[in-house]
């Protein structure tokens, strides 16, 4: 029998997953997170590159866990953006993705980000990569990266992936509005009053909330006028490796 097309692809994309993890992981490029207030950086998101022709970067990590190397793949992404950060400037937080499933499969990680935490300012955006299958186990582990006062966020807030349970479960300390819904917003009621919405939902929960996807001037000035925290886009920094940022 021939193979099945879907197996064909797996184990393709198994081979290139592996090669990448096995050469050290993707690399990692850190975008600037700035106070709305003033435009100071306050932070960096550590992003993953991976080598051309493999899809987006979404595409990897959901070919990984396809594959049963969701959370490898992760570890080595996470384990490349603490060792590299060290470049970053001092006092500014470091923000990592990690798929819940990631803290329930490899608890080992848990230490290394709680030691970590102890000597910069950490915080863990729970991604969409898979779903919360266990949620108990996933609430231990956070509770655990809190107690070493790694703070949560939830990211994609507003894009349909994110919704309201997963703010309730999760019970974050950062809130990230989707890029879909903070690009444009300045001439969409529909998106500003969604902005509103959840900003709100922030303040009563003592979050704080980072507006992704600022692109353009009015992005600029609709986040910064409606409050936010944080911002976050190519209006307001570029990702860009950590030794051009540490030369800026």
């Amino acid at each position: 029998m021939l193979p099945t097309r879907d197996a064909s692809h797996r184990r393709r994309a198994s081979r290139r997953i592996r090669s990448v993890i096995d050469s050290g992981g993707p690399t990692m490029v850190f975008q600037p997170i700035v106070r709305a207030v003033d435009g100071a950086i306050e932070g960096y998101e550590a992003l993953s590159r991976f080598p051309d022709g493999g899809g987006t970067t979404e595409s990897w990590f959901a070919d990984a866990v396809h594959c049963g190397l969701g959370a490898a793949l992760d570890t080595s992404a996470v384990m490349n953006a603490l060792k590299e950060s060290a470049q970053l400037p001092c006092g500014s937080f470091l923000a990592v993705n990690l798929c819940a499933a990631t803290l329930v499969a490899d608890f080992a990680l848990v230490g290394h980000l709680v030691e970590f935490g102890r000597r910069r300012h950490l915080i863990v955006e729970i991604t969409e990569h898979a779903a919360i299958d266990d949620e108990l186990e996933v609430l231990a582990a956070l509770a655990e990266l809190r107690r070493g006062s790694v703070d949560i966020a939830v990211d994609d807030v507003g894009s349909g992936h994110a919704g309201l349970r997963r703010l309730v479960l999760l019970e974050p300390d950062v809130i990230k509005l989707d890029a879909t819904v903070v690009h444009g917003m300045r001439e969409n009621r529909t998106k500003m009053v969604v902005a509103e919405l959840i900003l709100d939902f922030a303040r009563k929960t003592n979050a704080r909330c980072v507006f992704e996807g600022i692109e353009t001037d009015d992005d600029l000035e609709a986040a910064t006028s409606m409050g936010a925290d944080l911002l976050q886009g190519y209006r307001t920094g570029r990702p860009a490796a950590v030794h051009l940022l540490a030369q800026k």
